[in-house]
């Protein structure tokens, strides 16, 4: 028997409080990349891990977004960011 959720998207209400993990080298690149890209959006940005050999640092954004369109650009936005490694 499968699982009953399988296949279906959580509903979101919006605006909400949306959390991403950023990956860089450069600390304070990715920062002022982040800030950049969220302009004027309410936001935190906090570092919430390194790897062992100190060459890539992890941020959490959490950042109001308006709606899934203003999540998912965004997302894209950030992904695409040269300064940045990887984000989910």
């Amino acid at each position: 028997m499968g699982n009953p959720l399988e296949g279906r998207r959580p509903t979101i209400e919006y605006p909400c409080t949306w959390t991403y993990r950023v990956i860089g080298r450069d600390e304070l690149l990715v920062r002022a990349a982040l800030v950049e890209l969220v302009g004027v959006a309410e936001h935190t940005l906090t570092l919430s891990a390194q790897s062992s050999s100190g060459k890539y640092r992890t941020l959490q954004l959490d950042v109001t977004v308006r709606d899934e369109a203003h999540r998912l650009e965004l997302f894209a936005r950030i992904a695409q960011h040269p300064d940045v490694r990887f984000v989910v």
